[in-house]
C-alpha cells in the first residue's frame, strides 16, 4: 500500500499512499453538505423548521424559549427582553452576535 520514508513518534513519511477504501475523490456543495446535515439532525429527533423571513425566526426564538422555561412573555416583556438581550435596533450583525453569545453563555 504504502513505503514508509521516515517514521517517528509523531509522524511518518511515505511516498505514496493509497487509500485501503475507495474513497470518493469529489467534493460536494454546500447545498448538498448542508442537506445531509439537515437529515441528519432529524433522524436524531429534530424538527426541520423552514424560516422564511427574520420576523418568523424572531418569533420562533421567542415560541422556543417561553416553551423551555414555561412562561409566556407579554409583548411589552419581550420587546424589552429582545432588545436589552439578543438584538437592540441600534446594532448591527456583528454587536447582535456579539450580544447574543453574551446572554447565551451567561445563562
Amino acid at each position: 500500500m504504502y513505503n514508509i520514508i521516515a517514521e517517528s513518534n509523531d509522524a511518518t513519511v511515505v511516498a505514496e499512499y493509497t487509500p485501503l477504501y475507495g474513497r470518493k475523490q469529489e467534493y460536494q456543495s454546500e447545498a448538498v453538505l448542508e442537506a445531509k446535515f439537515v437529515d441528519m439532525l432529524q433522524q436524531e429527533g429534530y424538527e426541520h423548521l423552514r424560516v422564511n423571513s427574520e420576523a418568523e425566526l424572531i418569533a420562533n426564538l421567542r415560541k422556543k424559549l417561553e416553551e423551555l422555561n414555561n412562561y409566556k412573555f407579554t409583548d411589552n416583556e419581550w420587546n424589552t427582553f429582545f432588545g436589552k438581550n439578543i438584538a437592540s435596533n441600534n446594532d448591527g450583525i456583528v454587536e447582535k452576535t456579539r450580544r447574543f453569545k453574551k446572554t447565551i453563555f451567561r445563562l
